[in-house]
């Protein structure tokens, strides 16, 4: 019998497809990477002992192994989990006990008549739709009863691992991976400077290093020769679906957490090492634009959009000084000496992660005691019952959850909603000339700040009656969630004041909402 520490001792520290470092895992009686599927096999003439002649009879992952009948997949049990069935017509239901019979006997063509036969009689029937796609040896209608399995429910975990391997957005190492329900990516720190891929933004016609968009038209232009670069941005943005991206995230061996990254100037040869949070940079020593398209980690995301600034720099300036000298700042001048000595003010985008979600609200409406009412048209008392209880319908969109922490969320929850009619396809010939900011809040952690916007406004949505003695209790659940990465313009201004104080004024760089934090005294160090 092979033990565990016989495998284990035999896998590789670094896996050879992929440069995983600690990625492999024993899988049935092979030893395979979790981020790739790379199953680990000895050099060709080495003298085999019994445990790796048991590897030997691994598959082969040359070939697709997370594809045809289910008798031929790695990851398929009997006991797979055939549910309970609530609400399923009796013809259908029979139908599916038939096909379950069937798989355990492995004859497939009478397995997939049945399923035929269930879905046939209940077309919603979701549990047959998904055990087609288990069955069937015929990748389109694979897709086609998974894409089904989504319409009626579009959080079906099953449904979208099988599509992602389908369409090769999850290797089949990966979906293995998701098998194992505690399964969850290590957090590591980089321990160090981590090295990039940028873009050096050049303009095309004369190379000059003097790209900038253009605030009253949006064109980033070369300030140089006047060249327009009428490409940057065009296209629509995109957007991910949450529960895909969270698969993806979790069959992952390493989450990486980053602190520095080390950029390498292309035009002057200088390297420094920058804050990881910085998503533009421009080379002190010979002026290039430097925009980051990745760290070798992969340890982010490129944004999917970027809303332009349609506030200049003078306009936010008098936004401050009119937010300044309103009445209740004038009040506290009474009492500390805020008149303003210095400012500084920077055009900034900030990462958003904006959500859009299907909901459903169960509405229950508890009477204090029998009601009757009136129907005007019948000129009738109709006698409404005392607990009452349905589902209702509903959708948000644009749920937008900042991406950092600094600015502090107090001042970047106040600034305001953006308009995203102007948004504009990600480009780094974009961010020129502008500080731009990579997320510090991942997607996993801002969807649950959207979920509880989304319950907040629900409840107050619906939590209210128009009947006498009617208490009302509203439970939203969240069905479906869609979100992207945009990137919001802002300018971040540090006001000092006479006194010593200091404060943080935020400007909508979209619709010129200001926002002001408390006054401070600056930290000593």
């Amino acid at each position: 019998m092979v033990t565990r520490s016989a495998i284990q001792s035999l896998a590789p520290q670094i896996c050879p497809q992929c440069s995983g470092e600690n990625t492999f895992a024993i899988t049935g009686k092979h030893i395979e990477c979790r981020r790739c599927g790379y199953v680990h096999r000895h050099a060709n003439g080495a003298r085999q002992t019994t445990d790796e002649a048991v590897l030997d009879t691994a598959p082969n992952h040359d070939e697709p192994t997370y594809s045809g009948r289910i008798a031929e997949r790695p990851d398929f049990q009997a006991g797979f989990g055939w549910l309970r069935l609530k609400d399923v017509d009796a013809w259908a239901s029979a139908a599916f006990e038939t096909a379950q019979d069937a798989i355990h006997r492995k004859d497939w063509d009478e397995a997939l008549n049945a399923l035929y036969r269930a879905v046939d009689n209940q077309r919603d029937f979701v549990e047959a739709h998904l055990w087609i796609a288990y069955v069937t040896a015929d990748p389109d209608e694979r897709e086609d009863r998974l894409s089904t399995v989504l319409s009626y429910q579009p959080n079906h975990a099953d449904a979208i691992r099988e599509l992602m391997v389908l369409r090769g957005e999850l290797t089949p190492g990966e979906a293995g991976a998701l098998q194992d329900p505690y399964m969850e990516p290590q957090t590591r720190s980089a321990g160090g400077a981590v090295g990039l891929e940028t873009d050096n933004v050049r303009c095309p016609q004369c190379n000059a290093a003097n790209m900038a968009m253009d605030a009253a038209t949006g064109l980033v232009t070369c300030g140089s020769c006047g060249y327009v670069d009428r490409s940057a941005g065009a296209g629509g943005t995109g957007s991910g679906t949450l529960t895909k991206a969270l698969l993806k995230r979790r069959a992952q061996p390493v989450k990486w957490v980053v602190g520095e990254h080390l950029l390498a100037c292309e035009s002057c040869g200088a390297q420094r090492t920058i804050p990881a949070r910085k998503l533009a940079h421009e080379c002190p020593f010979c002026a290039s634009n430097h925009v980051i398209k990745r760290d070798v980690l992969d340890s982010f995301q490129q944004p999917d959009g970027v809303v332009p600034f349609q506030v200049n720099r003078s306009a936010a300036k008098e936004a401050i000084k009119a937010k300044l000298g309103n009445w209740w700042e004038r009040f506290k001048g009474w009492f500390n000496d805020n008149t303003l000595d210095r400012a500084a003010l920077t055009p900034a985008y900030l990462p958003y992660w904006v959500f859009d979600a299907t909901v459903e609200v169960r509405r229950t409406i508890t009477r204090s005691n029998q009601a009757n009412q009136y129907d005007r048209n019948r000129q009738t008392l109709t006698q409404v019952p005392a607990y009452q209880s349905y589902v209702v319908p509903d959708a948000m969109h644009n749920v937008m959850v900042c991406g950092v922490n600094s600015p502090e969320r107090l001042l970047t929850n106040r600034l305001g909603k953006f308009r995203l009619d102007k948004v504009r396809a990600y480009s780094p010939k974009l961010l020129t000339r502008v500080v731009a900011e990579i997320y510090q809040i991942d997607f996993d952690e801002a969807s649950l700040k959207a979920r509880s916007t989304i319950a907040r406004e629900m409840r107050a949505k619906h939590g209210t009656s128009s009947e006498y003695g009617a208490s009302v209790s509203v439970f939203p659940s969240v069905q479906a969630m869609t979100f992207q990465l945009v990137l919001m313009p802002v300018w971040i201004s540090t006001l000092h004041e006479r006194d010593g104080d200091v404060r943080t004024a935020l400007v909508n760089g979209q619709t010129g909402h200001v926002v002001l934090n408390k006054p401070r005294k600056p930290r000593r160090v």
